[in-house]
């Protein structure tokens, strides 16, 4: 007798419309009670966007896959798809799961492999938090199986086994108040714990509605599984629940907002040598704790084909977090590599750029930008389209190169379509597309939109970002040369420059100190009156980027009615 799949494929896909739809209404909820590791607000968005993914490629997926299959889709596309911490060990726990689900685990010890996959790929696990949801989810339906509490074999049984696991993780995500200090000061309960509840009783209810019907039930046809606790408004805990933390847990060096979050996939051929199963991850991981937080690394396979890991790390020195993808560019290729601010204020707009300078990345970012970085291998089209949606905003402004630029609105409408294909809310954000030749024309786009967005919250006027950056382009005289050509260059570009205001001189890694002194020299002497400031773009080659911009008030061209021209 042939042993039942762990999910059949018809709950599977099932699964994967009822925990988009249930992560899509519940993110704004968890979003607001996203304290800990650091509270930038976006548990919920994450987790829902991570979940998308794989649910796309459920979609997407041969018609005939059975459910072990189906859950291997999933967990690949989530974790390449995976968005902050969150989404990261989401898409750890799902790999776990699915791994079981290959070796025809049964539903309990798929839970616990789950957790405890997720658990191995956070370097400082702490308590109170979604691995403690999972693992109280795991021992929730490792004991319902054991315990005689189910019915035959079949729906029924694994039906019982997944209340137990969601009845499990809702409990912890109760008692998360009282575990850590963010949690305990603001009052609310784990953001990610509450998102795993949400995951489970998802998979409960697509048991449900899979196994009485036998077949995928039309999107729609079954109620939307919401969150049925409290989030915030919980009393300060006394010394009775602080008790809960073990005495031999830290509290975390929370990273603080002054800090840049770094993500990346690591991929390495079957054939690649050097490490024994499993210590990709672990030496990752540690290379990362070495100079960040909130580290997670998930991914790698156990089987003989190509391997694939996702890498995240809050870290205060960006130049010292990206060294590490660099070393394991000489192991692997890199890839996905994103780079976002975590105090960066929320706003109806999002910005996206993509560059090859990694020593810009940080400044970009600063400025508000989530930075697509071409470290070993270039972003794709698809990669811009992907950011632009996931950024959650009504309206996104994206900075490229023309070339990448092109394909951008057919790549997007790709996307949305597909995300409606398969039951999402097909959220499409108002695009405005803005060439950036060069690192000087983001560098100035971004510094110019950061000072008109803190001129907007200041006095709450509206703001036509498409138009901010345009006219900063406009005003700006600029140039990318041979070191050789640099001082000439500086010089045409002054005279070009009426009053110029700045000068941005933005040298490769193998430009010579003597040779970048001539052009500082040369520009303070042609522009007296300017600002030279020096930005390394850390990236290879010998040439200097040159931007010359006027002495100009950007901030009332800021201010302007928002236009449709430039937007989509």
């Amino acid at each position: 007798m042939d042993q039942p799949e762990l999910l059949d494929a018809v709950v599977v896909r099932t699964w994967a419309h009822t925990v988009v739809e249930a992560l899509d209404i519940a993110r704004p909820e968890l979003d607001g009670v996203n304290v800990f590791p650091v509270a930038d607000g976006d548990t919920g968005t994450n987790m829902y966007l991570t979940v998308r993914e794989a649910a796309g490629a459920v979609h997407d997926a041969d018609a005939a896959s059975g459910g072990a299959k189906l859950l291997r889709v999933a967990a690949r596309a989530a974790l390449l798809g995976a968005r902050g911490n969150s989404g990261v060990i989401l898409s750890e726990w799902l790999r776990g799961f699915a791994v079981a689900a290959s070796r025809q685990d049964t539903l309990g010890v798929g839970l616990d492999v789950a957790a405890r996959s997720a658990r191995r790929a956070v370097a400082h696990p702490m308590p109170g938090t979604i691995l403690t949801a999972a693992d109280a989810a795991a021992a929730a339906a490792r004991h319902a199986e054991a315990g005689g509490m189910v019915g035959p074999l079949g729906a029924p049984r694994r039906l019982s086994v997944l209340d137990a696991a969601r009845r499990g993780a809702r409990e912890a995500a109760l008692r998360s108040v009282g575990s850590l200090a963010p949690l305990r000061d603001a009052g609310v309960l784990d953001a990610g714990a509450c998102g795993l509840v949400l995951v489970l009783a998802s998979l409960a209810a697509a048991q449900q509605a899979a196994g009485e019907a036998g077949v995928s039930p039309v999107p729609g046809a079954t109620a939307p599984v919401l969150l049925d606790m409290d989030l915030r408004g919980h009393a300060p805990v006394g010394d009775d629940m602080a008790a809960e933390v073990p005495a031999d847990v830290a509290e975390p060096e929370s990273g603080g907002l002054d800090e840049v979050e770094l993500m990346f996939v690591l991929h390495r051929s079957a054939d690649a040598d050097g490490f024994v199963p499993g210590a990709v991850a672990d030496a990752l991981r540690a290379d990362l704790d070495r100079v960040g937080n909130s580290v997670v690394v998930v991914g790698g396979s156990a089987d003989d084909v190509d391997s694939l890991w996702q890498a995240h790390v809050h870290a205060p020195d960006l130049d010292a977090a990206l060294a590490v993808p660099r070393r394991w560019a000489e192991r692997g290729t890199i890839s996905h590599v994103h780079v976002r601010h975590l105090a960066v204020p929320p706003t109806d707009w999002a910005v996206v750029v993509t560059t090859s300078a990694p020593a810009l990345a940080a400044e970009l970012a600063t400025g508000g930008a989530v930075v697509l970085l071409d470290l070993d291998t270039a972003p794709a089209v698809d990669d811009l389209a992907q950011a632009a949606v996931a950024a959650g905003t009504p309206n996104v402004l994206v900075m490229a190169s023309p070339e990448l630029l092109e394909g951008l609105d057919d790549a997007i409408d790709d996307l949305v379509a597909r995300d409606v294909a398969h039951g999402g809310p097909g959220d499409q954000p108002r695009l405005a597309a803005v060439p950036a030749p060069d690192d000087v024309h983001l560098v100035t786009a971004v510094s110019a939109l950061a000072g008109a967005l803190d001129a907007v919250r200041a006095g709450g006027d509206a703001l036509d970002v498409p138009g901010v950056v345009l006219s900063a382009h406009r005003r700006l005289r600029a140039d990318r040369v041979a070191a050789a050509d640099a001082a000439t260059a500086v010089v045409r570009l002054v005279e070009e420059c009426e009053d110029p205001g700045i000068v941005a001189v933005l040298p490769d890694a193998d430009v010579g100190a003597v040779v970048l002194g001539q052009v500082v020299d040369r520009a303070a002497a042609c522009a007296p009156g300017a600002d030279v400031v020096v930005l390394a773009t850390g990236r290879p080659g010998d040439r200097v980027g040159i931007g010359v911009e006027p002495v100009e008030d950007v901030v009332n061209d800021a201010l302007l009615p928002l236009r449709d021209g430039g937007g989509r």
